[in-house]
């Protein structure tokens, strides 16, 4: 654990943080493009390029600055999704496909991690895979991990998740479009299925778009649906942590409940903010990207803190955890999407 700089080593702490804040930040501004030039998700190639990062030589001196956005950065980022839920829009889907997303939610969560600490996960981080494919990829790894008692194997294990699900869910981008026409699923019916599926937003908006622009539409609006869960996921989590391992307060009696973490509260302070549509409209755009990109800087950040070599050392029962995910929330999606949209 690092030492708190003393308020006279103020100058010195900002001047320490600085290469890799600055490092951190290039980088995040540079994945986007490139991600569309190479038509590649962005936290794939942010866990790349940390990666990278992280066997150059005196790489060290911007472990400060990355751990801003490890930290506090990343969960300013999932915080700012709360702005991007709209209660309107998910309800034009219909609500039989809204609560199909929460449903989706709840039992690939707990289906998956139930199945990850069969298999020999620990409880966080079996509950870290089954989150990430059950609400939204690597925003969901990365939150619930906040949650969760820090040490090297959980901050491993959310780094191999984040590449993982990534690699799964551009999978279903190129997969499941031709699934759904082989099928013979309507604009609105593809989209729905896409949505409840997909574990990241843009693998669910590329998805989308290989179809048409109802089905793209579609398709967002059910991810979100899936996306306002994570609030209470993260709750949760924290809950059976805390009563698992409880604590002690300064006045020495046990507590069995930590205290809920600011950003989960931010998320859902926004969600409601955004439903009782009291946040600007020209502010939705640029709490939209902040996220984006504070997320991007968190997967970037973390996975230069891991070893290369120990993401060669993939345990099967993660990858038994992700896979089992995957195909539990296609099926649900794909029930879903059949039987109550047209």
């Amino acid at each position: 654990m690092t030492q708190e700089l003393a308020p006279t080593d103020k100058r010195t702490g900002l001047a320490l943080m600085a290469p890799g804040l600055l490092t951190a930040t290039a980088a995040v501004l540079a994945l986007r493009p490139a991600a569309t030039l190479l038509h590649a998700p962005a936290p794939l190639l942010a866990v790349i390029a940390g990666l990278g990062i992280s066997m150059l030589p005196g790489a060290v001196i911007l472990r400060p600055g990355f751990d801003v956005f490890a930290r506090a950065g990343l969960r300013w980022g999932v915080a700012l999704m709360g702005s991007q839920i709209s209660w309107g829009e998910i309800a034009a889907i219909g609500l039989p496909a809204l609560f199909s997303g929460g449903a989706i939610v709840v039992v690939g969560l707990g289906a998956g991690t139930v199945l990850g600490m069969a298999v020999g996960l620990p409880l966080a981080e079996a509950a870290i895979a089954a989150g990430a494919v059950s609400i939204c990829g690597a925003s969901a790894a990365l939150a619930l991990s906040q949650v969760a008692p820090r040490n090297a194997d959980l901050a491993r294990t959310t780094a191999l998740v984040i590449v993982g699900v990534n690699l799964l869910s551009t999978a279903a981008m190129l997969l499941y479009p031709p699934i759904a026409t082989a099928l013979g699923m309507s604009p609105r019916q593809a989209g729905v299925f896409l949505g409840l599926s997909i574990h990241d937003v843009a693998q669910v908006t590329g998805a989308g778009a290989a179809l048409s622009t109802e089905a793209t539409h579609a398709a967002t609006l059910a991810k979100l649906g899936r996306i306002v869960w994570l609030g209470p996921a993260v709750l949760a989590l924290g809950v059976i942590l805390s009563h698992r391992k409880p604590t002690r307060t300064t006045t020495g009696r046990t507590r069995d409940l930590a205290p809920l973490p600011y950003f989960v509260w931010g998320f859902m302070a926004l969600v409601l903010l955004r439903g009782l549509d009291l946040i600007p409209a020209l502010l939705l755009a640029p709490l939209a990207e902040a996220s984006s990109l504070l997320v991007l800087g968190g997967v970037f950040a973390i996975s230069a803190s891991i070893d290369p070599t120990a993401l060669l050392r993939v345990p099967m029962r993660l990858v038994a955890t992700l896979s089992f995910g995957t195909l539990l929330v296609a099926a649900l999606g794909l029930l879903a999407a059949m039987s109550i949209v047209r």
